[in-house]
């Protein structure tokens, strides 16, 4: 039984590995990783969250706003986050699934 399990979860999990969202996921955060813009920016705005963390100063707060504008503005991060989205859907519905299955075998 648990090796039927395993199968079947490493079926869902290769599906969601082989599709096209989360291949170009892995394309695009590749390049991410090359580009400098990207880098310091995503660098700048974890810092600035930090700070604003433990000071709760809203100038930090308005600056990582504006750091997050500047990087939704570059298409390639703008992709990576349109197919990353599509991955995570694809694994909460996975997750919802389940949660519903075992809520549904121990209440019924």
């Amino acid at each position: 039984m648990e090796n039927f399990v395993n199968k079947k979860l490493d079926e869902v999990i290769n599906c969601i590995i082989n599709s096209d969202d989360y291949k170009k996921c892995i394309l695009l955060k590749e390049k991410m990783a090359k580009s400098e813009d990207i880098t310091s920016l995503v660098n700048s705005i974890k810092k600035l969250q930090k700070q604003y963390v433990n000071t709760h100063d809203d100038d930090k707060l308005l600056e990582v706003k504006k750091l997050e504008k500047e990087l939704n503005e570059i298409p390639l991060y703008v992709s990576y986050m349109e197919h990353l989205e599509r991955v995570n859907q694809m694994i909460n519905y996975v997750k919802d699934e389940l949660n519903d299955y075992f809520y549904h075998v121990l209440n019924d």
